[in-house]
C-alpha cells in the first residue's frame, strides 16, 4: 500500500512520482515534482526558500532563481488544469505557502494511463519502460475453416470477378494506422543555456548543438543517452554551424565574422566554410557567400540560402545554379533522404507568420506544402525521419510550440491520414525537431520561458529586483507616477499595477497578443499594438486602465496594414502611430485625431518609424528604415536631423531633455552596449547602463524602461533551455 496526497483535482503519487488529474498523467519535470511534493507534505505552513533549496537540490549549489523558475512553472501548469492561481502563495521575503486543503490516502487501485502525449517528463537519468502485453488462449481460437474447392466448370471471368471484387472490398475496409505518439521524454541536459532555434545535428552516437557561454555562443555535444556534455573549439569567434557532412567527417558552417557582398545578393552574407570534426582546419566552399547552407544526403551539392533565392552548388562552390525564387527570404533548409526535395520556412506578410513551402529538384515545383485548412501559425520544418515516411515540424499555438508530424508514405495494407498530427502538448515549449538515426527518437531543444525585471542601481552599479519579481516587459508609466502599464512575459497580456506589483488588474486576454502599451496624458487609458489572433497584423488599440474590451482607436481600412508603436500627444486629443504596408515596407509616421478619428501621414515622415511624442508635442524621435539611425523630426517645420547613427527603442525623459535609446542586443556592437541618453540642447550622449555579463529577454528583442526616477529597467532571462529526446512510436 502506498501513501498519495490528494488536493482539489489532483492526485499526487510519490512512488510513481506522477501528478494525476482526474486519472490522467500531468507533465512536470522532475525538479518541479519535487518541489510540489514537498509543498503539498507541508500544506499551509509556510516554507522558507532556504528549506526547500536544502531538501530538493539536498548537497547542491543552485541559485534561488532555480527555484523561482520551478515555482512559476508549477503555478503556470496548476492554473492551467484548474484556473486556480493561488495554490501557491509567495510570502514576501520568506517563501511559499500551499493553501490547498490536503488529504491523505492509500492506494488501492491503480491510477490508469492516459495518451502519451501527457506522459511524466523524465530527467536523462530514467530508463523506465512502459510494456503492455495481452495473452491470448491458444485453445480459444477456433481454427479457420477451409473454403471448398470451385467447381471444375466454373467460369473463369467469374473468378477474376470475384478476385477485384475482394481486392475492392478490402481496399475500402482496410484498417486506418494509427497516429503517431510520444511515448516517453527524456531529458539529456541539466544546462539551461542551449540557444533556443539551434539547429540539432546528429551523427549517430553525438548530437551537436549550440549553447550560450555568458553573450557568446559555443559549440558542444551530448549523447543521445545524455551524460556528460563536451566541449568543441571553434575554428572561428563568431560561426553558425549549419550542417554536418553525410559521413559526419565535416561540419558546413557560414563564418559570421567574414561578411561582404555577394555577387548574386545585394546583401553582406559570411564566407562558407568546411572544417572536419570535431575540430580540423578550415577549407573554404570556393568563394561561396550564403546566409544559409544545407548539404544534401548523396554529398553531391549543397543548398545555399541567397536573399529570397536558393541555390545549388557541388561541395567545392562551383557550378552555381538557382533552384528557386521566393516571396522572402528562405530560412532553415532540409533535405529528404532521397536528396530530391528541399523544405524550409519562408515569412509570409500577408499572413504575418512563417509558411513552410518546398522545391522539388526533378520537377522544379516550388509551393507550400500545408494546406491552407492548417491553422497553426510560426511553422518552422525540423526534419524526415531517416526512411522518409514522416516529416516533423514545429508550429505556435495556445502559448506554447509543439512537434506536429505528417505521414508521407502511402501504404497497401493501411489508410494512411495525411493530415498533420500534433504529437506534444506543453508544458515545454519544442524547437527544430530532429529524428535520431534510427528514428526511434526526435531531438528537440524544450524551453520554459520567464524572466525577472530588475532595476539598474546606478550609484551600486549593480540590477536589482524590481516590484517583487515580476516577469514584465514594454513598461511603461503613468504621468502622475502613480501606476505602471506592462507586458507579461511571455504570455503578452497586457496588465496594470502599482509601482509595486500590487493592485494587479489584466487587461487584455488570449488570443490577443499586446506590446508598446502607452499611457493617456490623464491616466484614464491605454493605448497599444495589438494582434487580435495568432497571425493578424498589429493594430492601435485603446482600453480602460480600469479594464474592459479593447476597442479598435483607428476605424476599419483606415491608415496602413500594419499599425505600431502608439505615442500621445501631450493633450491627449491624438495618438501618432508608426505604420507600413503588408511587406513591412513603405513605412512613415500617422497621426490619428482621436475626435474626428481622421488618419492623416505626416509630410516628410517616409522610412520614419518608432516616432515617440516630446512632452512639448514640438518634436518626434523616430528611427529610420532600414539604418536604424535615431533621427529628430520637427512637428511645425517638418525637418530631420541624425542624433545616432545606431539605435533602438527610442524614448523621452519626462522633461524632454533627453532621449534615452539602446543598442541592438544581438548584433554583434550590441554586446558591449547599453542604454544611453542624449541631452537635446546639447547634442551629448553619456552611457546610462551597459549591458550586463547575464542574459536579457522580451517578448520581442531586448527592450528596458525608465522608471519616473530615470532609473533603467530591463528584464533578467530566467528561461531554461535544455536539449530532450522524445521517444516515439510511428506506425
Amino acid at each position: 500500500m502506498k501513501s498519495l496526497f490528494h488536493f482539489g483535482p489532483f492526485t499526487l503519487d510519490p512512488n510513481k512520482r506522477v501528478l494525476f488529474r482526474g486519472g490522467k498523467p500531468v507533465a512536470l519535470t522532475p525538479k518541479a515534482f519535487d518541489v510540489l511534493l514537498y509543498l503539498a507534505q507541508n500544506p499551509n505552513r509556510v516554507i522558507s526558500k532556504e528549506e526547500l533549496l536544502k531538501v530538493v537540490w539536498a548537497g547542491s549549489f543552485v541559485e534561488e532563481g532555480n527555484l523561482t523558475q520551478n515555482v512559476f512553472l508549477l503555478r503556470k501548469v496548476l492554473a492551467e488544469e484548474t484556473g486556480d492561481t493561488g495554490l501557491i502563495v509567495t510570502v514576501p521575503r520568506v517563501g511559499y505557502q500551499f493553501t490547498a486543503e490536503v488529504a491523505t490516502a492509500i492506494e488501492t487501485s491503480p491510477i490508469p494511463l492516459a495518451s502519451p502525449r501527457n506522459l511524466l517528463v523524465e530527467g536523462v537519468q530514467s530508463t523506465t519502460h512502459i510494456v503492455i502485453e495481452e495473452e491470448i488462449d491458444a485453445d480459444s481460437v477456433a481454427p479457420a475453416k477451409a473454403l471448398p474447392a470451385p467447381p471444375a466448370s466454373a467460369n473463369w471471368r467469374w473468378y477474376a470477378f470475384a478476385i477485384v471484387l475482394a481486392l475492392a472490398v478490402a481496399a475500402v475496409f482496410r484498417p486506418t494506422l494509427r497516429p503517431p505518439t510520444v511515448t516517453r521524454i527524456r531529458q539529456l541536459t541539466q544546462l539551461g543555456t542551449l540557444v533556443h532555434n539551434t539547429k540539432l545535428l546528429t551523427d549517430g552516437p553525438r548530437i551537436y548543438f549550440r549553447a550560450w557561454d555568458g553573450k557568446d555562443r559555443a559549440l558542444r555535444y551530448v549523447s543521445p543517452e545524455g551524460g556528460e556534455v563536451f566541449s568543441v573549439d571553434r575554428a572561428f569567434p563568431q560561426i553558425d554551424v549549419d550542417d554536418l557532412s553525410p559521413s559526419g567527417s565535416e561540419f558546413l558552417v557560414v563564418n559570421l565574422a567574414d561578411k561582404r557582398r555577394a555577387p548574386s545578393s545585394g546583401d553582406d552574407l559570411p564566407s562558407v566554410w568546411r572544417i572536419a570534426v570535431p575540430s580540423g582546419s578550415p577549407r573554404p566552399v570556393g568563394d561561396l557567400r550564403a546566409r544559409e547552407v544545407g548539404w544534401a544526403p548523396d554529398g553531391r551539392t549543397i543548398a545555399c540560402a541567397i536573399g529570397s533565392d536558393i541555390y545549388l552548388v557541388e561541395p567545392d562552390g562551383t557550378n552555381a545554379r538557382k533552384l528557386a525564387t521566393l516571396p522572402g527570404e528562405p530560412f532553415y533548409l532540409l533535405w529528404s533522404p532521397d536528396s530530391q526535395r528541399l523544405r524550409f520556412s519562408v515569412a509570409d506578410p500577408h499572413r504575418n507568420t512563417t509558411i513552410l513551402w518546398q522545391a522539388d529538384l526533378a520537377t522544379h515545383a516550388v509551393a507550400p506544402v500545408l494546406p491552407d485548412s492548417i491553422t497553426s501559425t510560426g511553422v518552422l520544418p525540423g526534419g524526415w525521419t531517416p526512411d522518409g515516411r514522416y516529416f516533423l515540424y514545429t508550429a505556435s499555438g495556445d502559448g506554447t510550440r509543439d512537434v506536429w508530424a505528417i505521414r508521407e508514405k502511402k501504404e497497401l495494407l493501411h489508410r494512411i491520414n495525411s493530415q498533420p498530427v500534433q504529437i506534444t502538448a506543453g508544458p515545454l515549449t519544442f524547437y527544430l525537431p530532429a529524428p535520431s538515426k534510427d528514428g526511434k527518437s526526435i531531438f528537440a531543444v524544450g524551453e520554459q520561458l520567464r524572466g525577472q525585471l530588475t532595476r539598474y542601481d546606478s550609484s551600486a552599479h549593480q540590477f536589482v529586483a524590481y516590484a517583487n519579481d515580476i516577469s514584465a516587459d514594454h513598461i511603461t508609466f503613468s504621468r502622475d507616477g502613480q501606476w505602471m502599464a506592462y507586458v507579461e512575459f511571455p504570455s503578452s497580456v497586457l496588465v496594470r499595477s502599482r509601482l509595486d506589483g500590487s493592485e494587479r488588474r489584466q487587461l487584455t486576454f488570449s488570443p490577443m497578443r499586446a506590446l508598446s502599451p502607452q499611457w493617456s496624458p490623464d491616466g484614464t487609458q491605454i493605448a497599444f499594438q495589438g494582434s487580435a489572433r495568432a497571425g493578424a497584423h498589429p493594430k492601435i488599440y485603446l482600453i480602460s486602465a480600469n479594464g474592459g474590451l479593447p476597442s479598435l482607436a483607428t476605424p476599419e481600412g483606415s491608415g496602413s496594414d500594419r499599425q505600431t508603436y502608439p505615442s500621445w500627444a501631450a493633450d491627449g486629443t491624438s495618438i501618432l502611430f508608426s505604420g507600413s504596408n503588408e511587406a513591412r515596407s513603405d513605412r512613415a509616421l500617422y497621426n490619428l485625431d482621436l475626435k474626428s478619428r481622421q488618419v492623416s501621414r505626416l509630410p516628410a515622415s517616409n522610412r520614419l518609424y518608432w516616432g515617440q511624442i516630446s512632452p512639448d508635442g514640438q518634436h518626434i524621435i523616430a528611427l529610420e528604415d532600414p539604418t536604424h539611425k535615431l533621427m529628430l523630426y520637427d512637428m511645425a517645420t517638418h525637418n530631420i536631423q541624425t542624433l545616432a547613427e545606431l539605435a533602438d527603442y527610442p524614448r523621452w525623459s519626462s522633461d524632454g531633455q533627453y532621449v534615452y535609446f539602446s543598442t541592438m542586443y544581438f548584433s554583434g556592437p550590441g554586446k558591449n552596449g547599453g542604454v544611453y541618453r542624449l541631452k537635446l540642447s546639447n547634442k551629448s550622449t553619456e552611457t546610462v547602463m551597459r549591458y550586463p555579463d547575464f542574459l536579457l529577454t522580451g517578448i520581442f528583442g531586448v527592450s528596458y524602461g525608465v522608471t519616473p526616477d530615470g532609473e533603467i529597467l530591463t528584464l533578467r532571462d530566467l528561461s531554461t533551455r535544455d536539449l530532450y529526446a522524445l521517444d516515439v512510436d510511428l506506425p
